[in-house]
């Protein structure tokens, strides 16, 4: 015979009886003071270093460097002709432009710039000496040029020897002249010639003039005066038997 299963009128009334014997519900717990505050400290720090990275609520920023008037070919740049304008980062770094005004100080506009225009790199030409110069490129024997051993910003005098034997000439070119690059010079396939390219920084046109005429027809010597100081000598020139009575005299 199979036993019937009854349920009592009380477990029908109240059905959360028989629920509570079994289930425990737990209930959400009220923050305290203490993780309130906690949260806003976070928030707040979250919200500082944003506002931070992103230039107080706005996109990030970036300097770039922008004609302050108009600028002509050939003029040289300075703090007074230069100035700084904010924009969006992400459009600076596509531009090629500068971020800073110390970056072209003493620079020269290859081309026309105009007053407000952003100045690209493309459009100025950047690391030559300060000072207005012209710059000449000559070949000279390795061996007559301290082996090679000068670098770019160092100072020497450039001397050129006419003729030979008792007949020859030598005079300075230049003294002091800055040296802009000193690289080998190359002879297709088969690597150095025993040659330098050396480019100087000269400070006026006789000098060019008188560089570019040796360098077609006579012996040049480099001679490192980086170190030299005020020891300049009072000759410019010499020749036959005065060189050789010099070189011995004591």
């Amino acid at each position: 015979m199979r036993r019937s299963t009854t349920t009592s009128p009380e477990t029908l009334q109240h059905p959360s009886t028989t629920l509570s014997r079994h289930t425990s519900i737990r209930l959400p717990q009220k923050p305290n003071s203490r993780t309130i505050v906690g949260g806003l400290l976070v928030s707040a720090a979250a919200l500082a270093a944003f506002l931070t990275v992103t230039g107080a609520g706005g996109t990030p920023q970036q300097s770039v460097v922008i004609s302050r008037r108009p600028l002509a070919a050939g003029e040289r740049l300075d703090s007074s002709s230069l100035t700084t304008m904010a924009i969006d980062k992400r459009t600076a770094d596509s531009l090629p432009g500068f971020t800073s005004i110390d970056l072209v100080i003493g620079a020269v506009a290859l081309a026309p710039i105009g007053q407000g225009e952003l100045l690209q790199q493309s459009a100025v030409f950047t690391g030559g000496p300060p000072e207005p110069t012209r710059e000449f490129s000559f070949p000279v024997d390795r061996d007559r040029a301290l082996n090679g051993d000068l670098r770019s910003g160092e100072r020497v005098d450039v001397l050129a020897t006419y003729g030979s034997a008792s007949d020859a000439t030598t005079t300075v070119l230049a003294r002091d002249a800055n040296v802009i690059r000193i690289t080998d010079a190359k002879t297709g396939t088969l690597g150095n010639s025993g040659k330098l390219i050396i480019t100087l920084a000269l400070s006026s046109a006789d000098q060019l003039l008188d560089a570019a005429h040796a360098a077609q027809i006579a012996s040049i010597t480099v001679v490192r005066s980086t170190l030299a100081g005020d020891t300049a000598g009072t000759r410019s020139s010499t020749t036959g038997p005065l060189a050789r009575s010099s070189a011995v005299r004591p």
